[in-house]
């Protein structure tokens, strides 16, 4: 049962990729911009005071969550209802103005992750600010440094609890000149463990949203660690990453970079990759991390990663000149293989099914009679 139940995921994550053939298809937000497209969790609304104040309410509060489809929804605390927090996107000489409102049945705070803000605004609860209590506003109010970057928020009353609950998000600051590199995809991966699920942008696989991408695309991934205790081994099958920067500090370039295949990110910590889409061949890899308890199924077996049902694991599938009716007929098939009564002999990870299933597909795109949608 549990892996016809996977096998329907993922080719619901499949069909789904390729019935928009590499038009977005995801529950992320997506923001076109002349540089790159954005993707990650949904951004704050923002507003104007005083005529050039930007301006964004943050409410923390208790909720329910589901992590994926298959589970029941879970107590966890977040802002304005949604795990992880709305992210934050400024620039440089920004003037923010942050209204948090504390509904939870304790007190609270928020720290800016990274930020070089007055100390009265840095949000440490009895230290810097007094606690926020229940049902109470403060009023967090400062202005962006000039240091572009991935950065993040969160709790720091409680912190372990608070934290460990969802009380956290992105903070992103754009350069004020629009530059940073030129990109086609822009994409945070904000990385968390809440309840002993290992999550990523608030969802675990196979709920987790699949990159749809193209050939030598360029990808710049913002990697944001949250997670309390754990860092993570980030790992990219078939492609390698190149650090831009750390913590918001630009990291040297050309002969000086740094090109990993797996990046280890620590708790707390943020890091800037690029990735060129250049993988050898077309079909689905897989960004994960490889401390491989993060990425096991809910009976704690170690499974294949291609079959893992649960933690940080991200589907990339190359879009280029898909066959919609061929991926259909190909992930039917390789569903069917795998029901009760399936040839015995057939791999019991089942990773080699899929791949064929891609490979048969995308082989047969020539002379398809089907038109993809654009």
């Amino acid at each position: 049962m549990k892996r016809k139940w996977f096998m329907a995921s993922w080719l619901a994550i499949l069909v789904g990729a390729v019935t928009v053939a590499g038009i977005a298809f995801r529950g992320d937000t997506g923001h076109a911009t002349a540089a790159a497209e954005r993707f990650g969790p949904p951004e704050a609304e923002v507003s104007i005071e005083d005529g050039d104040v930007k301006t964004v309410h943050l409410t923390s509060s208790k909720f329910m969550w589901q992590f994926r489809t298959d589970q029941e929804p879970v107590e966890v605390w977040g802002y304005n209802n949604q795990i992880p927090g709305p992210t934050l996107r400024f620039k440089p000489g920004d003037k923010v103005r942050i209204y948090y409102r504390n509904d939870l049945d304790e007190a609270s705070s928020v720290h800016w992750h990274g930020l070089v803000v007055p100390n009265s605004m840095d949000g440490v609860g009895l230290l810097t600010q007094p606690p926020v209590m229940p049902g109470e506003t403060f009023v967090y109010e400062f202005d962006i440094p000039n240091t572009p970057g991935p950065f993040m928020y969160h709790a720091h009353m409680n912190d372990m609890e608070q934290v460990s609950k969802g009380l956290s998000g992105a903070f992103i600051v754009d350069p004020r000149d629009g530059g940073g590199g030129k990109f086609d995809q822009d994409r945070i991966v904000l990385l968390n463990n809440i309840a002993g699920h290992y999550l990523i942008n608030g969802k675990e696989f196979p709920n987790i949203d699949p990159w749809l991408v193209k050939k030598n695309e360029m990808v710049r991934v913002r990697m944001i660690n949250i997670s309390p205790l754990e860092g993570h081994p980030m790992h990219f099958h078939g492609h390698f990453t190149k650090e831009i920067a750390r913590d918001g500090t630009e990291q040297p370039q050309g002969k000086g970079a740094l090109v990993e295949n797996t990046v280890w990110i620590a708790p707390g910590q943020t890091i800037d990759v690029s990735v060129k889409m250049n993988g050898p061949g077309k079909g689905a890899w897989i960004f994960h991390c490889h401390t491989l308890s993060h990425v096991m199924g809910p009976d704690g077996k170690s499974l294949n990663l291609a079959l893992a049902n649960g933690g940080m694991v991200i589907p990339v599938v190359y879009t280029d000149s898909l066959n919609i009716d061929a991926i259909l007929a190909a992930f039917t098939s390789a569903v069917k293989s795998i029901q009760p009564g399936a040839d015995t002999n057939w791999p019991q990870d089942g990773s080699p099914v899929l791949a064929q299933a891609i490979e048969d597909a995308i082989g047969s795109t020539a002379g398809a009679s089907h038109t993809p949608t654009h």
